[in-house]
């Protein structure tokens, strides 16, 4: 298990950390944020720090970080499309995760 710093004595389990990587590649798919670099990096600080607040609802995290990729985008359309957690990795979907 991994410690998060200044959390609340919380550790993240190896599902937490499935969970956490499964909505950082959906947030670089959707977003067209490369997986590496600067960006990539504050994305990944992002959804930590939401985890660490209590955001710890996957949908909602992954909501969240779409949002925030999102916003900093100029959207040339109108439609929004709506993006399914398993997007990123299709071949891993597990029915019990709502």
């Amino acid at each position: 298990m991994h410690d998060l710093p200044q959390a609340s004595g919380r550790q993240l389990s190896p599902d937490d950390i499935e969970m956490l990587q499964r909505v950082f590649d959906a947030t670089c798919f959707a977003a067209r944020v490369p997986r590496r670099g600067e960006r990539a990096e504050r994305l990944a600080k992002f959804i930590m720090d939401e985890f660490r607040i209590g955001n710890i609802d996957e949908r909602t995290l992954l909501e969240c970080a779409l949002w925030r990729e999102r916003r900093r985008i100029a959207v040339n359309t109108e439609e929004l499309e709506t993006v399914e957690i398993w997007v990123a990795r299709p071949g891993r979907r597990n029915p019990s995760y709502h």
